[in-house]
Formats: structure tokens, C-alpha cells, sequence
């Protein structure tokens, strides 16, 4: 699936894709991270803004799916995650989910 990143807001964050190879939008902007730090012997918290950010929250989505229910098939739970999403008003009908 192609993740776009969202603010907190749920507005599309200006470095993130917008076009109709979107599939679905989640949290990318301020999200925050674990980090090493003294070489890798310690960890720590940042913040970081991406669609790197965002496709894990997509990611922990489609597993929580697949837990409840595990004979799905993969094009099962992207259907899942695609007609559960909710649609932003700025994204209108630019996106490639016929589904909402």
C-alpha cells in the first residue's frame, strides 16, 4: 500500500505524496521514535516527520486485523484498512480508494 503522511490535524503534511497512488493517509508529522544513543548502548526518545513515520501506524493496523483474524487474506485486510479509513475532504476524490 502507498502511505501517505498526515498532521495532527489530519491534513496532508507538505512533503508527502497527495495523487491518486495514495492509498491511505496516517499519522507522519511529530511522531515519536526510539533512538540509540553512547554508541547503541542506550535509548532514547525523538521526533521525527515522514511517511517512514507513517506507514508503521498502517502496518500495526493491518496486524491488529490479521490478529482478530487470522484466516484473512492479504487483500482481505488492505480492503479492511481502505474502507475503514477515514476520507479527508482535501483529499476529495484524488485518491485511488473507490471504496469510501
Amino acid at each position: 500500500m502507498s502511505v501517505a503522511a498526515v498532521n495532527i490535524n489530519g491534513e496532508r503534511a507538505p512533503f508527502s505524496q497527495y495523487n491518486d497512488q495514495v492509498d491511505i493517509a496516517a499519522p507522519g508529522v511529530g511522531v515519536k521514535s526510539t533512538v540509540t544513543t553512547n554508541s547503541g548502548t542506550d535509548f532514547d526518545y525523538t521526533t521525527w516527520d515522514g511517511t517512514s513515520m507513517a506507514s508503521p501506524h498502517v502496518a500495526g493496523v493491518a496486524a491488529l486485523i490479521w490478529s482478530h483474524h487470522p484466516s484473512k487474506s492479504a487483500a482481505e485486510v488492505r480492503s479492511a484498512l481502505e474502507c475503514s479509513a477515514v476520507m479527508p475532504e482535501q483529499y476529495g476524490n484524488n485518491v485511488k480508494n473507490d471504496f469510501v
